[in-house]
């Protein structure tokens, strides 16, 4: 009886064995995926700072308030091609088999093209009415040569092939400040050839990574049944996500329309700073939504909630080593980075504010990324009206009565406003879960 207890036992053992390694695999996957995916967004901070830093040191506040506003409208219509195209192909990506995912990657690339004429004539159109019709064609491929970029990179990405996606975006972000640096050396830098800059290493970058996915991309077929279903995994995250980044963007432009374009040129200047601890707060959605949806298809919302906050707590500890340095030594900071005679030395009481205004964009990022996992985007798109509604109503007062610092204090009540939605959001779809385990439950004794 006892022998054959041991060898009825043998089999047990060796699955638990077997779990256990798999448990343990899993794990350093998770921790080696994070480390690319900071390591990749690091490169794309990099490059971005720099750029920017770059310009603040070279050209005047009023030239850099006018970059300030241009690069911004970039920012925000990149929303577009995210949500419609960036988003669906990410889960597709993530949750399909690798043939399934091949023709929806080159349809995504022909439907970055067609997207981005739209996009082009708001840029165009935009720049001409603050009187900056020049340089608009220029943000406009800019703006092309990014988010053709931005596409091949999150199909890597979706991959778990973030090392893979650093070498493209070095080129890009890393060769795009030492473009805009030579032209600053050599007193032949302007806003268009700084956007000529970003166009050629991003066009490069793309047709680098798009050689990564050539196992991937062929000949696209069926783009209207492709973009129907991009619309209908994107449509909510599109108006939620624009309702965001315009938020976002309210405070340079209310900034540059009623303190002038000084104003937004200092917010720009504090933001920079701010922007070293992107690596950390940006590349935890590249991290928290492919694995999070991975989870939850495969476990359950327990374990997609799980892998968010295993990602945040490790984020949010390095952010604090971040924030406090900007903290305690902001005027260092600002010289360091922008020059003992700066205008922008005067600054460092609003470093201080924004940091901590920052710690409440972190925590809302990161319920947001789980959120966007879990495909909960049109509960995000009201919870956005309404914070940004608030927004609204405090941000023009505020910035008429302080000024710079009023801004940042009216992101921080949006800030704020969006935890607490982002939270009630979770908390809802977590009791849903529940809810559903009993029903079936009830069903199976039943």
């Amino acid at each position: 009886m006892e022998v054959g207890t041991k060898l009825g036992n043998e089999p047990s053992r060796r699955a638990v064995q077997s779990l256990r390694e798999l448990a343990t695999r899993s794990r350093s996957l998770l921790d080696l995926q994070g480390f690319w995916a900071i390591a990749d967004q690091g490169v794309v901070s990099l490059g971005n700072f720099l750029t920017t830093i770059i310009l603040a040191r070279t050209v005047s506040p009023e030239l850099y308030g006018l970059w300030t506003v241009l690069f911004g409208l970039i920012l925000v219509l990149n929303v577009v091609h995210a949500s419609l195209i960036v988003y669906p192909i990410t889960l597709i990506a993530a949750g399909s088999e690798l043939d399934k995912s091949n023709n929806k990657i080159s349809g995504a690339l022909v439907l970055t093209s067609v997207v981005s004429i739209p996009l082009g004539l708001c840029m165009l159109g935009a720049a001409a009415f603050i009187g900056a019709g020049g340089i608009g064609f220029w943000a406009w491929a800019a703006l092309l040569c990014w988010q053709l970029q931005e596409t091949t990179r999150r199909a890597l990405m979706a991959r778990f092939s973030c090392r893979k996606a650093l070498i493209g975006d070095a080129i890009s972000y890393l060769c795009q400040a030492l473009l805009v640096w030579l032209l600053a050396k050599s007193a032949g830098l302007s806003l268009e050839r700084a956007f000529a800059a970003i166009a050629v290493t991003c066009g490069l970058a793309a047709l680098v990574q798009a050689w990564q996915l050539r196992g991937q991309i062929g000949i696209p077929s069926g783009l209207r049944k492709l973009f129907r279903e991009f619309w209908r995994a994107g449509h909510w995250s599109l108006w939620s996500e624009l309702t965001a980044n315009v938020g976002f963007q309210a405070s340079p432009w209310v900034l540059f329309l009623m303190r002038g374009a000084g104003a937004a040129a200092g917010y720009q200047a504090i933001s920079n700073l701010l922007g070293l601890s992107h690596p950390v707060m940006l590349s935890l959605g590249n991290v928290i939504v492919p694995e999070a949806a991975r989870a939850r298809a495969r476990k359950g919302f327990l374990a997609a909630r799980r892998v968010a906050m295993i990602h945040a707590t490790q984020g949010g500890l390095l952010l604090l080593v971040c924030f406090g340095i900007l903290t305690l030594f902001p005027k260092q900071l600002l010289s360091l980075f922008y020059g003992s005679d700066s205008a922008y030395l005067t600054l460092g009481q609003d470093i201080r504010l924004f940091a901590a205004v920052y710690m409440l964009f972190f925590v809302f990022l990161a319920l947001k990324f789980l959120l966007n996992a879990l495909q909960e985007t049109r509960a995000q798109l009201v919870a956005e009206l309404i914070c940004c509604g608030l927004l609204g109503i405090v941000i023009v007062p505020l910035v008429l009565e302080f000024g710079l610092a009023g801004a940042i204090g009216a992101l921080g009540l949006w800030f704020g406003a969006r935890v607490i939605c982002s939270a009630v959001i979770l908390r809802r779809v977590s009791a849903e879960q529940v809810s559903e385990k009993e029903s079936v439950k009830e069903s199976v004794l039943g």
